[in-house]
């Protein structure tokens, strides 16, 4: 009997790890699509080297190719490839994009304003250190997750002021904890309890500060972290030339197909045969929440063929 054959859109820990047990399973024809120019996901384009060692992504890659597996870089799917020629090839499509669309929540990115992913992989694919050396000097890091703390500490390396704003208080900061210290120890000012209420430019669009107001805690919400409510009268003024909106991301299924989207509770999309997994179905995450999502996902791909075969 022909061996099934499976494709994965992303080249990320959820995916390689999930080939990686998928092999163990049973014999599989095996293709990976990917964006990027090597696998890793944001460990290659998100995560600073000064924090996180990849090289066990490379000895990973080294596994699977020797087993077979095929990588196609530098490859996006829904614009290089059709996400409908991949349906006529494959018997299972396992969909490992990641949370990559960031929330700017109505910030303009230009002038000295930019998403934390694309500071990211400005700095770490593109390197562009001396460009942000020689363009800015104040910078101000808006959230309090793990890339806001990348971020910073990625800057503070540039630049000599580096502050992070956040709604809340450290304690329900959901940075871990040792981001939180390394980036103070290595010179990030912390403003807790404030928020930016808007981006000040000059006449010719570029950043010259945010207007911040302070916070007070209310009631746990619906995250159940306690609200946030704005003191009235306590608007500020922060001077900088660089804002980077560390606030959030989400995922976008719509560039492989306007019908693809999450089923409640499952791996199974809402298509036939397609599957989810990695950040693209836990939304942002850690990395061993990803790689172990992606080896339960290999487990129902093998379980759903087995089931088909009875």
């Amino acid at each position: 009997m022909a061996k099934k054959r499976i494709a994965y859109i992303g080249a990320g820990p959820a995916t390689l790890y999930s080939i990686q047990t998928l092999l163990k399973l049973g014999e599989y024809d095996v293709e990976v699509f990917d964006m990027n120019d090597r696998a890793g996901g944001a460990c290659y384009t998100g995560i600073p080297q000064f924090r996180f060692n990849t090289s066990f992504i490379d000895k990973l890659m080294d596994e699977l190719t020797a087993a077979g597996v095929q990588f196609h870089f530098q490859t996006t799917v829904g614009k290089d490839i059709p996400f409908c020629d991949l349906q006529k090839k494959f018997d299972r499509i396992v969909v490992a994009i990641g949370a990559q669309v960031e929330n700017m929540f109505g910030l303009e990115a230009k002038g000295g304003c930019i998403a934390g992913l694309s500071l990211l992989h400005d700095l770490n694919i593109k390197h562009m250190h001396d460009f942000y050396k020689e363009n800015y000097k104040h910078a101000v890091v808006w959230g309090g997750g793990n890339v806001a703390m990348d971020c910073s500490r990625s800057l503070v390396r540039i630049m000599d002021d580096v502050k992070i704003i956040y709604r809340r208080s450290e304690a329900e900061m959901p940075a871990h904890k040792g981001e939180i210290k390394d980036a103070r120890d290595e010179g990030v000012i912390f403003h807790f309890l404030e928020n930016i209420k808007e981006v000040l430019r000059d006449e010719a669009g570029k950043v010259t500060g945010v207007k911040a107001i302070a916070m007070e805690l209310g009631e746990p919400d619906a995250s159940g972290r306690r609200s946030t409510h704005e003191v009235e009268g306590s608007e500020h003024i922060i001077p900088c030339d660089l804002v980077v909106a560390a606030i959030g991301q989400k995922v976008d299924f719509s560039i492989l197909d306007e019908n693809l989207n999450l089923t409640s509770g499952q791996h199974q999309s809402t298509i036939g045969n397609v599957l989810i997994t990695g950040d693209a179905y836990l939304g942002p995450q850690s990395i061993a929440a990803a790689i172990k999502d992606g080896r339960e996902v290999a487990k129902e791909v093998h379980e759903s063929f087995i089931e088909t075969e009875r």
